[in-house]
């Protein structure tokens, strides 16, 4: 008797979190085991009316301190399900150590909620639950993502008020990159192999730091933490890609 009860809660708890795009972790010590895929979709918001509003020139005239909040695709292990998670910049970089350690596409991980619904000091835990086998590396690989800044988009257009992501960077696309963002991508580029320096330039389609567009700052940060990451800080950038 006892059994069923539990198998059921286990099914109750998994057909909530099937709802929608976006993975559910609701209530104190939900969990998901889960496989990362794909690239990370970094926005910097402000929290306005109990929700995430895109930061902008104006809400930064106003005084308003951005937050960066990180989206990722991921799968459910059991079901294959592909899903939403948007988390902190703890989360995140809990995840770059995970990535530099195991291989996120090599293992699926358990996702831990510690804290009540709405509690504002709510955590979350990353723990590689199993390995992945070739045959399911494979399987999880060939899965079809959310393009996440067409989903973030929907979400605006479907809302009441608030800035549209999608509105935003359209604005921003034809301004360069923040002078002092830029300076700091250049300072971890600059410490990083020549090989890291010509990844994030063809991924970017870039000569130079200075051609980036602000639209993708935040992406082209995120990408570099990812990097510095992932190379020794030993062998530097012969070329200086940086100047005029």
């Amino acid at each position: 008797m006892a059994n069923m009860w539990e198998q059921t809660a286990a099914m109750a708890k998994q057909h909530e979190q099937q709802g929608g795009a976006w993975l559910k972790l609701a209530n104190d010590g939900d969990t998901a085991v889960v496989v990362f895929l794909g690239e990370p979709h970094p926005r910097e918001v402000v929290f306005l009316d109990n929700k995430y509003v895109l930061f902008d020139e104006k809400l930064k005239a106003q005084g308003h301190k951005p937050s960066l909040r990180v989206a990722l695709n991921v799968a459910l292990y059991e079901t294959r399900e592909v899903k939403v998670v948007e988390q902190a910049v703890t989360f995140f970089n809990t995840l770059l150590e995970l990535r530099a350690k195991y291989g996120l596409e090599k293992w699926a991980f358990e996702v831990k909620r510690r804290g009540a619904a709405k509690d504002p000091k709510t955590t979350y835990s990353i723990l590689p639950d199993r390995q992945l086998t070739p045959e399911e590396v494979s399987a999880f690989q060939a899965l079809r993502l959310h393009d996440l800044p067409k989903l973030y988009a929907a979400e605006a257009e479907g809302g009441e008020g608030g800035a549209s992501p999608g509105a935003a960077a359209s604005a921003k696309a034809s301004e360069p990159v923040d002078v002092k963002l830029a300076q700091e991508m250049a300072t971890a580029l600059k410490s990083l192999p020549r090989e890291a320096v010509d990844r994030f330039l063809q991924k970017f389609s870039v000569q130079r730091i200075r051609d980036l567009p602000a639209s993708k700052g935040a992406v082209a940060r995120a990408f570099i933490d990812a990097l510095v990451t992932e190379y020794s800080a030993e062998s530097v950038a012969d070329v200086d890609p940086f100047g005029p």
